[in-house]
């Protein structure tokens, strides 16, 4: 997939030293002290990229422009460039670092629009392979085009966001949530929500059909949580087959409980898979039940108005010959071959008849449903037996283990180990049974109801918080294995607390672990991401658990060298990071470093030449 570069950022102005600073296509670091200019080259950035505005600072006086440098995945070098007070973003085929003298190639909108591709988003979209991709927008699966702001959120991070409570990649705006969630969706699986169909607000089948998903999704759920650390099917297989062909060897002096031991498991796996079946079963009875009761009651209504018309029309004797009720003509005057054919008992034989017809549908109805709660009685009691059956085999399993001899230890550490993984395959294969339970539910063709989607996968947010761990493993971050992405929380959970629940030094680290695992994740699954990545701070807060955070010392050195370390000897795209802090170690010769000093006598001031630099004007007219 296709990736963006940053080359450089500079702001430009009649009459005014340009501001300028270049990226490494690798690792760029910015350090230096407060209100140098480092979180405002983010914000830039930002607005070039489309953001409405830009941070209003002294320095920015007598700067007109704003020139963003980029490399195409084409290898193709161009700049896009945007009036400081906003507007239309102009772009030049040519890396330009001065004030253009010339038109630009293209005039791009700097908002989004599905209905052209003349604007910022869609043109950055394209080249990295996601333009006119589809989002789910709401929970009645409608959808919307992708806009590349929806990407910067997970890209971009300035200093509020990095140290903010909400969790990674949402804003905290419950509309748009859903957006949001889908949008992370798509970069970890690579795949986006156009086969969606939109859902009618059809509340009485939603309502049925959400309880049966919401069943499946909480047993889901508790299996997922059993199988936090353990390692991926895969790998157990590989374990599984290696023990095997160990127990083998040891098979002779103990062959015979082997046999009954496997005799016992198969037996377990065929309960599990009975149970299974007998479950969704059940589900279904449940669902058809309440329909029968929802006609049951249609039905009942409907014979009770007939019998109130039936006694309305006895009342008024609209059932009774004599006089018609309906004329006022005398027997001898009524005249069949009129409107009128004055025969009002019809009427009254007309309503017994309906009432006949709809207590024969009634009655048919309730041994319907006398038969479907025999059969849900049955179930429910088969299920039961099969749990106590299971758990029955459970213990004879336990058993055959324990009669192992004292001399074979090993042997029985084997089948310990070989039955431990046989277990989490067993709740492997239940997720699957779940997964395609809800894929099923999702897929019913009723008339009434639309496909649903699934959400984020759970091999997919195993894998992601593997990357998160690893990243923050490599950092030296306090149990670091025990970190992971908890989809239903959508938040990062460490030490058993969400993200959210700690001090902004650990948010801002979590953060910064999450958005580069996401970068990587990507990479090396080829799937589609802009390509870089931006960081605002997200060390100076970060102090480890034994220090107060309300010290004023700097971040522990291991942590600083270990981050800087990881990023230039780990991650394949492009990181740019702004800090207080120095690196400590030099970078590497493939890395910029680069140190905004404030001082105007020492290195570089800062992003915007300081007032009455006669350095820079000095540089500033060499470069003419």
């Amino acid at each position: 997939m296709g990736r963006l570069t940053l080359s450089h950022l500079t702001f430009t102005g009649t009459n005014t030293i340009p501001a300028s600073v270049d990226f490494s296509p690798h690792v760029t670091v910015i350090h230096g002290p407060s209100d140098t200019g480092k979180s405002f080259i983010v914000d830039a950035i930002d607005f070039v990229l489309g953001a409405k505005e830009l941070k209003e600072i002294p320095e920015r006086e007598g700067y007109s422009r704003v020139l963003l440098g980029l490399e195409l995945p084409t290898g193709e070098r161009v700049t896009l460039a945007r009036s400081v007070e906003g507007g239309g973003i102009s772009l030049y085929r040519a890396d330009i670092r001065v004030e253009p003298s010339t038109p630009p190639d293209e005039t791009l909108s700097a908002k989004h629009s599905a209905a052209n591709t003349k604007n910022v988003s869609r043109f950055l979209l394209d080249q990295v392979g996601l333009d006119e991709k589809q989002v789910r927008k709401n929970a009645r699966n409608e959808t919307h085009m992708l806009s590349f702001r929806d990407l910067t959120r997970l890209c971009l991070i300035g200093e509020t966001e990095m140290q903010a409570e909400e969790a990674p990649g949402l804003s905290g705006n419950p509309v748009n949530k859903t957006k949001e969630v889908s949008v992370l969706k798509l970069l970890l699986a690579g795949e986006d929500d156009s086969a969606l169909t939109a859902v009618p607000s059809a509340q009485e089948q939603k309502r049925l059909r959400g309880a049966r998903q919401e069943v499946v999704e909480r047993m889901l759920s508790q299996l997922e949580s059993q199988l936090q650390d353990v390692a991926e099917p895969a790998e157990l297989k590989t374990q599984l087959g290696k023990l095997n062909r160990t127990i083998d060897k040891h098979s002779t002096m103990i062959g015979s409980l082997t046999e009954q031991r496997g005799q016992l498991l198969r037996q377990h796996n065929e309960l599990q898979s009975a149970d299974s079946a007998q479950r969704s079963e059940y589900s279904d009875a449940a669902a058809l039940r309440q329909r029968f009761t929802l006609l049951q009651k249609q039905y009942e209504s409907d014979l009770a108005r007939l019998e109130m018309i039936a006694e309305a029309g006895n009342l008024l004797g609209y059932f009774r010959s004599g006089t018609c009720v309906f004329c006022g003509a005398e027997p001898a005057s009524q005249h069949l071959n009129l409107d009128c054919e004055g025969d009002v008992t019809s009427f009254g034989l007309s309503v017994d008849s309906e009432t006949r017809k709809t207590q024969g549908l009634l009655d048919d109805l309730r041994v319907t449903m006398e038969s479907l709660d025999v059969r849900a009685e049955v179930l429910r009691a088969s299920i039961s037996s099969i749990h106590r059956d299971v758990l029955a085999l459970q213990k004879s399993i336990g058993k055959v283990d324990a009669d192992m001899a004292p001399e074979k230890g090993n042997l029985r550490d084997l089948l310990a180990k070989r039955s431990e993984i046989e277990k989490h395959l067993g709740l492997y294969e239940q997720v699957k049974t779940f997964e395609d339970m809800i894929r099923r539910i999702a897929d019913e063709t009723e008339a009434e109801v639309a496909t649903a989607v699934a959400g984020l996968s759970l091999t997919a947010v195993r894998e992601f918080s593997a990357e998160i761990s690893k990243r923050l493993a490599e950092w030296d971050y306090p149990s670091a294995a025990s970190v992971r992405y908890d989809r239903n929380e959508l938040d990062i959970i460490a030490g058993d607390q969400r993200r959210s629940a700690h001090g902004k030094g650990v948010r801002a680290v979590l953060h910064a672990a999450f958005t580069l695992a996401l970068a990587q994740y990507c990479f090396d699954r080829d799937l589609p991401h802009p390509g870089f990545v931006i960081l605002d701070s997200p060390l100076v807060t970060y102090r480890p658990p034994d220090q107060s955070t309300e010290t004023d010392d700097e971040p522990p050195e291991g942590v600083v060298r270990a981050f800087y370390r990881d990023i230039e000897d780990n991650f394949d795209g492009q990181v740019i990071v702004m800090e207080n802090t120095d690196p400590l170690d030099p970078l590497g010769s493939d890395a910029l470093d680069i140190r905004f000093t404030k001082r105007v006598d020492i290195g570089r001031y800062g992003y915007m030449p300081a007032a009455g630099d006669e350095r820079a004007v000095d540089a500033l007219t060499i470069e003419g």
